[in-house]
């Protein structure tokens, strides 16, 4: 899997993910990459942190980005 070019300078854990402690990645940027309704209900500066806090069962981008394909995300953070 290749890292979204948006995400480059991010630091990524073995996983090619951001992890957990790159927190502060804002919802635009999230949604520059996977697409303008990744995370619907959240403003572009809301960030990585935020969701996962509204979303308890999912520890990671890589949980919410994973939903967000299946077409569940939104419906696992209302």
């Amino acid at each position: 899997m290749t890292t979204p070019p948006a995400l480059d300078e991010q630091v990524h854990d073995e996983n090619e993910e951001i992890g957990l402690k790159h927190g502060s990645v804002s919802v635009g940027t999230l949604r520059s990459v996977y697409g303008p309704m990744f995370a619907s209900g959240f403003g572009d500066t809301d960030t990585l942190d935020k969701v996962l806090a509204q979303a308890p069962d999912h520890e990671s981008l890589a949980e919410l980005r994973a939903d967000y394909y299946k077409g569940e995300l939104s419906d696992r953070l209302a």
